[in-house]
């Protein structure tokens, strides 16, 4: 048995110290995802996270390259550690200086020879904080380095998010430390630090008589034997902190700066919370720096991060080499985004950024619907353009941008889906066609032919500017100013948004970029589903796809109950199902056939509910319950499928999972009028979600007895897969398991298997799981 890990979808955090090149010019980038370090190429446009690196336990704050076999991370718990390549990570615990430190920068002074042949190279540390001012600081280069503060630089008008040295041959030949700064006031400082003997009083002067606060400055004045500050008349052996430029450009925060690679290019990449990079250049007339390229999004007017907006730029990254082929950044959706040759954007990785809760196979197992408390839900497919050892999962839409914390998603069928925010209320969604075509085209998905009849779809989706809901529109349609029509200018305008949205994606030869994700891939909502009064809790779809389940947040009977749905009217089928659960139904399966609904709850309950025929109509009747299934909240329930066991009632099979550490198997009995647990099995942790999936008969193996595969999450995010084995603990999520969901036989080889795992820690994994076995 060989379990491989296909793709692993995470966002990155929202850090300005978020990522870090490697500096041996290979081109991998590290950057913190949840309580991860991730690493990606960015040059490799099929492959996504490689691979993650386990070992904190709060989310990283800031990751960092030492060397190209070292990285540093720190998380929020205060933890620093170093990573080397093939050895265990060593941990450390960072102590703050009295303030909190938002960003750092080290480098090292280089005395000049000619003055002190005795002195060595010192440290000098840069520090920016909750403060408008930065601490600069000095040491000895030492394995117990001790720093002494040297200089508190005054300039910013508000806290200090990135800082960045680099050192630069002046035209004398002398070297010269320069220090960037960037601030939440949108402005970017330089500053020079070099010998006290060649800094001209005239210019300190001359900075000290502008009125504008902006343009003020100091020179700070140090000795580098001892750190204090130095006033003697021979300034040999002494050095000094001085204010050089000032960039302005930006409209909003300055969150990211980075020089670039090359020895003694002076060029600067800065991002901003106004969705744009910028790079920066002296002019090599006048020396004024200035904007030699801006990429990225126009900025727009109160709406960016100071203000709350989803948009902004969160990191800079430039490829270390010589002649950088890439730039890129993290924006605060968590997605990557990047340029090659500075100009043309390409494809890049994108995830979720906060906990996933809730996975859907489509019907085929043709892609993955995935749904977050970020708010949106997402579609992952394979890209199948190239070689087949080149197939790799990117996402290829994102249906709903909400504003309520996502809780569920479920196929109806391959065009259609269902899902369910923090929110009492069901919306049903469509696939509109441009991203039907833009499937068909480079994943090889066709979503008409798994059904009969021809599958009209909408052009595109749009969120009206005075609405709320996604709104089907279609190219072409225009209305007619002339007749009066109040309605023409706005469907005008939704005929223009449609052509564009339209056109964008059909003319893709690439994933959609993050641009295309956030504007126009998104679903027309087709129906909203009202009755719960409390906000939606599980959702679930029969096999037949003709019935929807779903049930709400409870903590009495009143609302503890489960409403059913005909899906092809949407109207609510009478009764609800009720006098059951006392508390929040929290997981709902539908058996094989639809005979039966199975429902778990807090109330340690499971329920199983039999079809019925009433007023030449189907619902369904309370069979059976074990109000003490579990000593625990049972999380989660699946379903066995048909035939798994021998031909009758006991043919029927289900498992449940508990925050009691125990995963049960339940069977019918002759009659099917109660279910009995055969087997327990403990964990060492609550155990919280759990699916089976047919194991295809081996040829040394009894073909009249069939197997199960039972995959099952913990709540510390070991995955466990019987009757194979457990997944190695490397490869398994860091947190709670919210869902497992085997992929569709059809879409898997001989042997194979894959199952799609949703975690806490914020990722959707899918592995591949190849078994010796035959149909």
């Amino acid at each position: 048995m060989d379990v491989q890990v296909k793709h692993i979808a995470i966002g990155a955090n929202r850090v300005p110290a978020v990522a870090s090149c490697c500096p041996d010019q290979k081109g991998i980038v590290a950057f913190a995802a949840d309580r991860y370090v991730a690493l990606w190429k960015p040059e490799s446009e099929r492959k996504g996270v490689r691979t993650v690196l386990k070992g904190h336990a709060d989310p990283v704050s800031a990751v960092c390259f030492v060397t190209s076999d070292v990285i540093a991370s720190g998380s929020t718990d205060g933890v620093v550690k170093l990573w080397r390549r093939d050895s265990p990570a060593r941990e450390f615990e960072f102590k703050c200086p009295g303030f909190f430190p938002l960003c750092v920068a080290l480098d090292e002074i280089r005395p000049e020879s000619s003055t002190d042949n005795s002195q060595s190279p010192v440290y000098v540390l840069a520090i920016g904080a909750t403060s408008t001012r930065i601490q600069v600081f000095i040491s000895a280069k030492s394995d117990a380095p001790v720093f002494r503060k040297i200089a508190t630089l005054k300039g910013h008008e508000d806290w200090v998010h990135s800082l960045a040295f680099k050192h630069f041959k002046e035209h004398d030949g002398d070297d010269v430390l320069y220090l960037v700064s960037g601030s939440q006031d949108r402005y970017i400082r330089l500053w020079k630090i070099l010998p006290r003997r060649k800094y001209e009083h005239g210019k300190e002067d001359n900075f000290l008589m502008m009125a504008d606060p902006l343009f003020a400055s100091t020179m700070y004045k140090f000795s580098l034997a001892t750190g204090d500050g130095a006033d003697s008349k021979d300034k040999d052996g002494e050095y000094a902190v001085v204010f050089d430029a000032l960039l302005m450009g930006h409209d909003d925060w300055v969150i990211s700066l980075q020089w670039h690679p090359a020895p003694n290019v002076m060029r600067l990449l800065s991002a901003s919370a106004d969705s744009s990079l910028m790079i920066w250049s002296p002019d090599e007339a006048s020396g004024i720096w200035v904007s030699e390229a801006r990429l990225g999004d126009v900025s727009i007017k109160g709406a960016s991060t100071a203000t709350g907006s989803s948009g902004g730029f969160w990191t800079a990254l430039w490829e270390q080499s010589e002649d950088p082929s890439w730039i890129s950044t993290v924006g605060k959706s968590g997605s990557w985004r990047v340029w090659k040759a500075e100009t043309e954007e390409g494809v890049a990785i994108t995830g979720h950024v906060r906990e996933v809760t809730g996975i859907a196979w489509s019907p085929t197992g043709d892609y993955l619907l995935t749904a977050s408390l970020d708010q949106t839900t997402r579609l992952l497919a394979e890209w199948k353009t190239g070689a087949e050892d080149d197939f790799d999962w990117h996402e290829f839409a994102r249906p709903q941008i909400h504003g309520y914390d996502m809780i569920t998603v479920s196929c109806l069928s391959s065009t259609v889906f269902v899902s369910a925010g923090d929110e009492k209320v069901l919306r049903v969604f469509e696939m509109p066609k441009s991203v039907a075509q833009l499937l068909q085209r480079q994943c090889q998905i066709d979503v008409r032919s798994t059904k009969a009849e021809e599958v009209v779809l909408p052009d595109a989706a749009a969120v009206p500017s005075l609405g709320l809901s996604n709104k089907a529109v279609n190219m072409g349609v225009s209305g007619n100013a002339e007749d009066g029509d109040d309605n023409a200018e706005e469907e005008t305008v939704e005929a223009t948004t449609a052509d564009a949205s339209f056109e964008s994606i059909v003319s893709l030869r690439t994933p959609p970029l993050e641009p295309h994700l956030q504007r126009h891939t998104l679903f027309p909502e087709i129906e909203k589903l009202y009755g719960h009064g409390y906000e939606i809790s599980a959702a679930a779809i029969s096999h037949s796809r003709k019935i929807l389940a779903t049930t709400c947040r409870a903590n009495n009977t009143t609302h503890a109950v489960i409403r059913l749905f005909d899906t092809s009217t949407w109207h609510e089928i009478q009764p609800h199902l009720e006098e059951a659960h006392a508390l929040t139904v929290t997981d709902l399966q539908f058996s094989a056939d639809d005979r039966y609904l199975l429902s778990v709850g807090r109330d340690r309950m499971l329920v199983v509910w039999e079809v019925v025929d009433r007023d030449g109509g189907v619902t369904y009747e309370k069979r059976f319950s074990a109000p003490r299934g579990h000593s625990r909240i049972i999380w989660d329930c699946a379903w066995a499928p048909a035939g798994l066991l021998a031909s009758g009632e006991e043919d029927y099979v289900f498992a449940t999972a508990s925050r009691d550490k125990t995963v049960k198997v339940w069977k019918a009995s002759a009659e099917g009028k109660m279910w009995t647990a055969v087997a327990t099995e403990k964990f060492g942790d609550a155990v919280t979600a759990v699916d089976i999936f047919p194991r295809l008969v081996s040829e040394k193996e009894n073909a009249a007895e069939k197997k199960g595969l039972l995959a099952i999450g913990l709540d510390n995010g070991r995955v466990y897969v019987y009757e194979v084995c457990a997944m190695e603990e490397q490869i398994s999520p860091v947190q709670r398991i919210s869902r497992l969901a085997w992929r569709p036989r059809k879409r898997c080889g001989e042997g194979k298997f894959e199952v799609a795992v949703a975690s806490d820690d914020s990722s959707v994994r899918i592995y591949a799981i190849e078994i010796d076995c035959i149909y």
